[in-house]
Formats: structure tokens, sequence, C-alpha cells
């Protein structure tokens, strides 16, 4: 039998930290919902209007987002605890610029995307960010035969609609996935 839950279970989720330019700084904020979409040409996350991150994106119409490994889970919980109006996270972090030049990406980071706003939805408390992927950066360690190999990323997963806990990528169980 299943139990009907009043929760979204679509888990767990790669945590992202989303980067924009404020005050002349790099900034970011942990996200733990995205979701590419149109096979990957864009990208949704939410945001709190209130975020300090926030204020780049409205203004340069730009941002990043960086998946994290597991290595970098005291830096990933500074970003999602503490405020860049509080803290200097340009200092967490060694940042590069792509095409952009306004959306600061972590070099530290195996997987970096920069993006262009294609669309802000407005939700109230929240904005819906949709952004159009401009480029997307990998370390060469994470690549096999020049295709990501997302166990070498070692990305923290968010059990969103679980214990709200992070996690690990588990192993392949499969050696051909879905064809596209």
């Amino acid at each position: 039998m299943k139990k009907a839950l009043d929760s979204n279970l679509l888990s767990p989720l790669p945590v992202v930290l989303v980067g924009s330019l404020v005050d002349g700084r790099p900034n970011f904020l942990v996200i733990g919902y995205s979701a590419p979409f149109d096979f990957g040409k864009h990208l949704f996350f939410s945001i709190f209007k209130g975020r300090h991150t926030l204020k780049g994106i409205l203004e340069h119409r730009t941002f990043s987002v960086n998946i994290p490994s597991v290595e970098l889970i005291e830096a990933v919980e500074i970003c999602g605890g503490r405020s860049g109006r509080d803290v200097d996270k340009s200092a967490i972090f060694k940042t590069f610029q792509g095409e952009l030049k306004t959306a600061p990406m972590i070099e530290d980071c195996p997987i970096s995307i920069e993006c262009t706003v294609a669309q802000m939805l407005d939700y109230d408390q929240n904005y819906g960010v949709i952004g159009r992927v401009v480029k997307s950066y990998v370390d060469e360690a994470c690549l096999v035969d020049d295709k990501l190999d997302m166990r070498l990323a070692r990305p923290i997963l968010w059990a969103t609609g679980g214990d709200f806990h992070y996690y690990r990528l588990g192993e392949r169980i499969v050696s051909e996935g879905p064809r596209q």
C-alpha cells in the first residue's frame, strides 16, 4: 500500500551554487531545487526575492550554475547559511569568467554553467528563473572519452522530498544509458 504525502518526491537533486556579480563582487547561494529542460538548452530554479544574489541576476541578467563536489560541502554550508550581505563569498572560492563576464563561476566546482536570463516568473515571494545555457565548463578529470562521467564529478545530492539531507551519487547500474 502507498501512502499519500503532501510533498514533491522528485528527489534527489544536485545541489547547485548559483553565482552572480553583486556590487562588483562574485556572490553565490545554494539552490536545492533546479532542473534542466528543453534538452539541456535551458534550466530553471526558484529564488526567494530577498536573496542578495538576486540583485546581481536582476542587474546583469546573467548568472552561473556551479555543481560542487562532495569535497566542497563545508563551503556549500557557508553559502547556504550566510548572506552575501554579511560574508564576502568571493573569498571562499577561486572564480573565473566565461563569455558573459558578469556570471562568475567557481574554479573548484567540477561543473560550471553560464547562463543569460530568458524569463523571470513572479511567484509571490519567489522568482522562477529560466536561464538560457550559454556555455558549460567541466574539469577534464571528469571526462571519459570526452563525455562527462558524473561519478567523477562527485556531486552533492539533496533529498528534497524526503529527509532533507545531503547524499553522494551511487554506482552506475547499466553500462549504456538512454538514447537521445
